[in-house]
């Protein structure tokens, strides 16, 4: 539901192409804040809805040639995620969309192409969409409902009110306002159920006034660490941060992700804060050759004559005699 129910908040927002009343300028970008209501699944009722909120994006790209004709590229981010790609021809009597794209750049045609806005705008005017976009049955009714003044982070605005009634792929009622110069500055969703009731409410508002803007850069995912370790007094288990005077011996493992061929893995050990012993100092070392990039393997401290003293300790994770990794831990009664 929630994916149906985006696409229905953003496909009425896809028409801002025509000169004369939207900013036409390659990288145009619209910064809005998406905000979505829907019941919460708890059994009782006295439950508040769950509400959340996204940043949503427009930015208006360059052409693209679809069945011969040249199409406008309107990119539709979630955050800095593309999410689709409507792609959108200025004509006669408005702007129309004839195809759409996913993600991952497969297309979907509008049969027949879809009207998203009919000028000239003035009250009473209307238009209907009964089609299909890629394998989904599409009926909505538009009608320009008048002028109204609307407050939204951007300011202010004097706009026309276009309201929309669907009945398929899902009952909704969609409320647009849209500014000449400027573009729509306010979206309103319903998502009805059998009964008619509200299953969804969402809302679109635009944060600041449209301006050129390069597409937004995904956050590239940090890359996973070369080495990932830990210690424990078992050869095998999860990883411990205390551990006990009479632990008979000290396992430090350690697993290698994409190491170098035949990388060198060396494991010093140190006491930091010990009773009797001076500060960082080094109590022993050890190496090993990884034989494969994800090797594993362990390095084994025994418990000294006398047991481990109290106090704070750390090992310290070379590859190549590069610090890979440090792991902490101390020593309790």
């Amino acid at each position: 539901m929630k994916t149906a129910v985006f696409a229905l908040v953003l496909m009425p927002l896809i028409c801002g192409a025509d000169a004369p009343i939207l900013p036409t300028a390659e990288g145009t970008t619209w910064n809005y804040e998406l905000s979505q209501e829907r019941p919460s699944e708890s059994l009782d009722l006295t439950e508040p809805n769950i509400e959340e909120h996204f940043a949503v994006s427009y930015r208006l790209g360059a052409k693209e040639k679809i069945d011969n004709k040249d199409l406008r590229r309107l990119e539709i981010y979630r955050g800095d995620m593309l999410d689709s790609i409507d792609l959108i021809a200025v004509e006669e009597h408005g702007i129309v969309c004839p195809a759409r794209t996913d993600s991952k750049g497969a297309i979907a045609k509008l049969i027949p192409p879809q009207m998203m806005l009919r000028t000239p705008l003035k009250k009473g005017t209307h238009w209907n969409f009964d089609g299909t976009i890629g394998d989904t049955k599409v009926n909505q009714r538009y009608e320009v409902a008048g002028e109204e003044d609307v407050n939204v982070p951007a300011g202010k605005f004097h706009a026309w009110r276009i309201h929309c009634e669907q009945t398929l792929p899902a009952p909704a009622t969609i409320d647009r306002w849209f500014v000449s110069g400027t573009g729509f500055v306010r979206v309103e969703t319903r998502v009805k159920g059998p009964s008619g009731g509200v299953l969804q409410k969402s809302s679109l508002t635009l944060k600041e006034p449209p301006k050129v803007a390069a597409a937004p850069q995904r956050n590239p995912k940090p890359s996973p660490e070369k080495l990932a370790a830990g210690v424990s007094s078992e050869p095998a288990g999860e990883f411990k941060t205390d551990l006990k005077t009479n632990a008979p011996a000290i396992y430090t493992r350690w697993r290698g992700h994409g190491l170098t061929d035949r990388a060198k893995i060396r494991a010093v050990f140190i006491a930091e804060n010990v009773a009797d012993v001076s500060a960082d100092y080094q109590i022993d070392e050890a190496s090993t050759v990884a034989p494969s990039p994800d090797s594993n393997g362990t390095f084994t401290l025994a418990q000294p004559e006398g047991g481990w003293a109290l106090g704070n300790y750390r090992v310290e994770f070379f590859v190549n005699d590069a610090p890979a990794q440090t792991v902490k831990f101390k020593i309790s009664k």
